[in-house]
Formats: C-alpha cells, structure tokens, sequence
C-alpha cells in the first residue's frame, strides 16, 4: 500500500487571498496576562455563535477559525473605528472585492478584553443567509492567536486561556499545527485511507458547516492514487461565499473510505470538491468530540467521544445554490434527476411553499428536515416542471477490513 503526502502551504483570507501587497492582520493583544474565560455559544445551522460585547452593546459573531476578525458594515458606520487600510481580498470561491481594514479598539468575550484587533468591513447583503441569522461579525484566528481556544458542542461552551494546564488535554490526543503568517489561520495533517494511503494538511474552519471538504486541486494530486472512490460528477456549483456564489465548473462527489483526525478514526466520508486552494475540516467535527486550537504551543488537541465513527450521509441526489436572491439547482449528482433538472434552474417552491431564504435559513430548512419534497422548478427556458425528490444514502457501507 502506498502512501502519497500533500502539503499544501498558502495565505488564507476566509479561506482565500489577499491580492496586491504584503499585509499583517496579527495586529491586536489580550488585556490579561494570566485568563480562562468559558462563554456560551448558540449552534445554529451548524455556525458557532458567540455574544460578544462592543463599547457595552452585545452583538452576535461566529467563531471562524478560517477567517480573520469581520464586522458587518453597520457595525463599523456605528462604531467609526480606526482606518488601517483599503485591501482586495476574495473569499474560498474566488469571487474578489476591496474592503476596508480597521482597528477595534475594545472587543469582549466573556470578561475577556481583546485590544487595537485587526478586522475587516464586510456588508452582509440581503441575499446572504448571514443577514436572516441576525450577525454582526465573525472572531477569526488573527483575535486568537495568542490564546488555546477549546470548542465543547455537547455543553455549548467555548474556552479560552493561555494555560493550557487550565483545560484537560492529553497529547496522545493532539498532534502539531502550521499557522499562516499573516493571520494565524491553522492547519493540520490529516490521514486519508482507501487502497491508498495519503496525508493533506487541511484547514480547521468552524466556520465552514460540513465535516470535510475537499480541494479539486488536491484531489487531482491524489487522483489515481485508489484513495478516494468516485461516485458521481457535474458540472455547476454548490454553496455560498462571503461575497457571493461560486462559478460553475466540474466537481466531483466522492467517497473517502476512512479518514484519520489525530488518533480518531471517521468511516464512510463522503465529500464534494471545491475550487478552494485548501481543503478544510469544519464544524460538524464538533458533533463527534471536543477539539482544542492550541496557537500559543502550536498544536491541535480532539478528545473523541468514541474511537471510530462510521458516517452515513444521505441527500436528495442534489445541491443547491443562491443566485441573484434566487433558490436555484447547484450540483446534480443522482442521474435520473440529470434528465430533469440541471444547474441554475430556479426552485420556486418547496412543498407547496414559495422560496424565503431567511424562512429557510432560519426557520425550516426542508432539505434537512424532510425525507422527501416537491419541488415547483422553473427550467433555463421558462418551462415550469413539479418533481417529487427523496433522500436517500450516497453510498452504501463499503469500510475497508482492519
């Protein structure tokens, strides 16, 4: 059995690039010199969302390791903070604007006091699904870099101190993390498994909702390798950047027999390529144990809640999209559904209910909810179809023997 190692080394800005100069957003310190702070968090649709407090107002960011500090336009016209910069950035789908880059001069979590930190001026747009969810801004890892952050789903906590003999962590439970240099975004090795063997060194980014996914630029290093199988390929687009969806192009959905997190093992992994230059692991991690950034010592802790988990993932045999405001088919993966539908018609209706993102974000995601729909469709041609969808496994069980 072969073993292929990729290392994959770039500067991420929300898992993307800063065009045009060399920029430091580790800018900012902790008030306290020795802390432990334990602040709850709400989960909502897999996001992290912590209250944080700005000149005595409490307003609602995401913890997102894979991002720098964010605010929301209209937090910074309230706050007017201090100027840094102008900077062209784009996000994990390569769709690029120029924001604004300041200084927040106080930032509280808990009664913990962040100082003088770097974020960036994002406007939450009325098609975003962040605006139905009411945020404000995200914590990213540039705020964190001088801390140990430990993410407990189960009791809906967040820690953070600067000792790590203040939380329970055993290093046979950890291994060594990269940080970039320009904003402490970290990274660690993976090991991927079929009938090949491979390592990549991914992203941790609660920010990002699923368990895995997978850069196409890796999976074309990793490609005839027998590591991951093909199920299905299309060409579209699937998800939702800072700044807007992605483009179309090819992607794969494929099946990883086992994959290997510090000494957790995950079975049956099935993930979609992405035209991010990074592959990530995200926030639905959280639901198979309790994971601790360590930035200070360099080092990525997971207390498992059991040793080997095989997963099961089940879809309606397709993705979805925004566009223009509008709900529309993404990736097609099931091939009776290819004869019917295909990338960019518009869902107008769900069971009966016309399209609201903020509903769907907020209140009834019927594709998480519901085994089965019935979707009105309006085809690139005006043509108006109903068609019934059910979920289904992607994949049936195929671990490989010890």
């Amino acid at each position: 059995m072969k073993t292929y190692v990729l290392l994959v080394l770039s500067l991420l800005l929300y898992a993307g690039t800063i065009f045009g100069q060399k920029l430091n957003l580790n800018q900012g310190e902790v008030a306290s010199e020795d802390y432990f702070e334990e602040v709850d968090f709400e989960f909502v649709k897999n996001k992290i969302v912590v209250p944080v407090t700005i000149d005595g107002k409490i307003y609602r960011f995401i913890l997102d390791t894979g991002a720098p500090n964010v605010i929301s336009k209209e937090l910074y016209e309230l706050l007017n903070p201090k100027l840094i910069d102008t900077i062209s950035v784009s996000d994990a789908h390569e769709n690029k604007e120029t924001l604004k880059l300041v200084s927040l001069e106080k930032v509280k979590v808990g009664n913990l006091e962040f100082t003088n930190t770097a974020s960036l001026v994002q406007e939450f747009g009325d098609n975003n699904p962040l605006k139905c969810l009411g945020l404000d801004g995200f914590l990213g890892s540039n705020m964190l870099r001088n801390s140990i952050l430990q993410v407990d789903l189960r009791n809906k906590k967040i820690r953070i101190t600067n000792d790590n003999k203040k939380l329970e962590l055993k290093k046979k439970h950890s291994s060594k993390i990269m940080l970039t240099s320009s904003q402490s975004n970290p990274f660690v090795w993976i090991e991927l498994m079929g009938e090949g063997k491979g390592k990549e060194q991914v992203l941790i980014d609660t920010g990002m909702e699923g368990l895995y996914d997978l850069s196409k630029d890796n999976y074309g290093i990793f490609e005839g390798k027998n590591i991951f199988k093909l199920i299905s390929e299309s060409d579209g687009a699937s998800g939702f950047g800072l700044f807007g969806s992605p483009e179309s192009a090819k992607q794969y959905q494929l099946l990883l027999p086992r994959m290997k997190i510090n000494d957790f093992l995950l079975e049956d992994v099935t993930t979609v390529t992405g035209n991010d230059d990074n592959s990530r692991i995200g926030a639905e991690l959280l639901k198979y144990g309790v994971p601790t950034i360590d930035y200070l010592n360099k080092r990525f802790y997971f207390e498992p809640y059991e040793e080997k988990t095989t997963i099961l993932e089940m879809d309606f045999g397709f993705s979805r999209t925004l566009e223009n405001e509008n709900l529309i088919v993404g990736l097609v993966w099931d091939d009776t559904l290819k004869e019917k539908i295909s990338y960019g018609d518009k869902i107008l209706e769900i069971n009966g209910n016309p399209f609201n993102l903020c509903e769907l974000v907020v209140e009834n995601n019927y594709f998480e909810n519901e085994n089965s729909l019935e979707l009105k469709i309006e085809k690139s041609n005006g043509e108006i179809i109903q068609i019934s969808v059910e979920k289904r496994p992607i994949v049936e069980k195929v671990s490989l023997d010890e």
